[in-house]
C-alpha cells in the first residue's frame, strides 16, 4: 500500500524529471552535433583557403622563377653584346694602329732609302743633283 501511495504521488514527478532530463540530454546532444558540423564546415573552409594560398604561393614562385630566368637571360645577352662591342672596338683600334705602324715603317724606309741614296750619290753626284733627285722622288 505504501508502495502504491508513493507511486501515485512520486510517479508523476519521477516521470517528469526523467522526461526533462531526457529532453535536456537530447538538446545537449543536438547542440554538440551542431557544433561538430559547424567545426567541420570551418575546417573545410580553412582547408580550401589553405589550398588556395598554397596554389597562389606556387604560382608566385613560378612567376618569380620565370622573371629571374628572363632577367638572367637579359643580363647574359647584354653582357655578350657589350663584350662583342669591346672586341669590335679593340679590333678596329688594332687595325688603325697596324695601319699607322705600316705608314710609319714605310715613311722610315723611305727616309732611310733616301739617306742611303744620298750617301751613295754624294760620292758620285753633287749636292744640287741629289736635292733635285729628292725633289723629283717626292713629287711622284
Amino acid at each position: 500500500m505504501l508502495f502504491v501511495l508513493l507511486r501515485l504521488i512520486l510517479w508523476k514527478h519521477v516521470i517528469r524529471f526523467l522526461s526533462e532530463r531526457s529532453a535536456r540530454v537530447r538538446g545537449e546532444m543536438d547542440n554538440a552535433e551542431k557544433a561538430r558540423q559547424d567545426a567541420e564546415a570551418l575546417r573545410l573552409k580553412y582547408d580550401e583557403k589553405i589550398g588556395d594560398i598554397e596554389a597562389r604561393g606556387q604560382e608566385l614562385m613560378r612567376e618569380s622563377q620565370q622573371k629571374a630566368n628572363e632577367e638572367s637571360d637579359r643580363i647574359i645577352k647584354e653582357t655578350r653584346d657589350k663584350a662583342r662591342e669591346m672586341i669590335d672596338d679593340a679590333e678596329a683600334r688594332i687595325a688603325e694602329e697596324k695601319e699607322q705602324a705600316l705608314d710609319d715603317v714605310q715613311e722610315e724606309i723611305a727616309h732611310l732609302a733616301t739617306n742611303m741614296a744620298a750617301r751613295i750619290l754624294e760620292r758620285e753626284v753633287s749636292v744640287a743633283d741629289s736635292a733635285h733627285a729628292v725633289d723629283e722622288f717626292f713629287r711622284e
